[in-house]
């Protein structure tokens, strides 16, 4: 992973519900089977989840090196990219947007943050990520999840990070 992916605020974490059988008893004989059973404890959400967060005059936007505000969620809609309106497309069966505003990926320089724009991390839940927009103090990746499922986000610190959490139902 280089330097500039590891900047990127979106960490995507895959969290993988194997199915787990349960422990066998001693009234139970070997050649028995039980039907797994599906770990239920993942608190996700299939609704938008958003976090606002203003500066004052004068203050920078933050590049995509610190957590600006951002709102996740999913779309049945065609995503284009901002500025020339071209259509996106992704792997995967759902659309899962994430918008970082104020927030630009790029710094004083011009230089992109983080470099790699498209990345197709081979996760069960994440096929795609796509950089959609960098223009006028907005910021948004489109993630093709492999079937709409829900999804949980955590702020971390040091550095700091979006941590998009999706479930991956198999």
């Amino acid at each position: 992973m280089t330097s500039s992916t590891a900047a990127l605020l979106i960490v995507l974490a895959t969290t993988i519900f194997a199915c787990r059988s349960q422990p066998r008893s001693a009234a139970q004989h070997p050649s028995e089977s039980r039907a797994p059973s599906q770990d239920t404890a993942f608190a996700g959400t299939m609704a938008p989840v958003q976090r606002v967060r203003s500066f004052g005059p004068g203050v920078a936007r933050p590049v995509l090196r610190h957590v600006p505000g951002y709102h996740v969620e999913y779309t049945t809609k065609p995503v284009r990219r901002c500025g020339s309106g071209d259509p996106v497309t992704v792997a995967g069966a759902g659309k899962l947007v994430v918008r970082f505003e104020p927030a630009q990926a790029h710094d004083e320089h011009g230089t992109l943050t983080p470099a790699e724009r498209q990345r197709a991390p081979g996760l069960p839940a994440v096929r795609e990520l796509t950089l959609v927009c960098d223009f006028e103090g907005q910021v948004a990746w489109v993630l093709g999840i492999a079937a709409p499922s829900e999804y949980r986000v955590s702020e971390l610190t040091g550095p700091a990070r979006l941590v998009l959490d999706v479930r991956h139902v198999p």
